[in-house]
């Protein structure tokens, strides 16, 4: 079932992409719903997107607004992401 989830979060930021530059931005939802899916269901996929936020500002900032605009339980998950709160549970585990 990991395997159909990932299909699926791969196809959402698919669509999402050409509909983030409408008025409505549809396409961050869609992106971003498409991100937890991967990052819920990928240890490599959550490692790609941690290092990437941790290189690219923008990129983090990005994920931060999406966190406030998708569902609650999308939220939560991009939020498993988040490079101080990984490098904060490293410490102390």
């Amino acid at each position: 079932m990991s395997f159909v989830y990932q299909i699926l979060g791969v196809l959402l930021i698919l669509a999402g992409l050409p509909l983030f530059w409408t008025p409505i931005p549809v396409g961050l939802i869609m992106i971003a719903a498409g991100l937890a899916l991967l990052i819920s269901n990928s240890d490599a996929a959550r490692e790609f997107v941690r290092a990437r936020r941790a290189r690219h500002p923008r990129f983090n900032a990005w994920v931060i607004k999406a966190e406030g605009v998708v569902p609650h339980p999308f939220d939560r998950i991009l939020k498993r992401t988040d490079v101080d709160r990984s490098v904060a549970a490293e410490d102390e585990g």
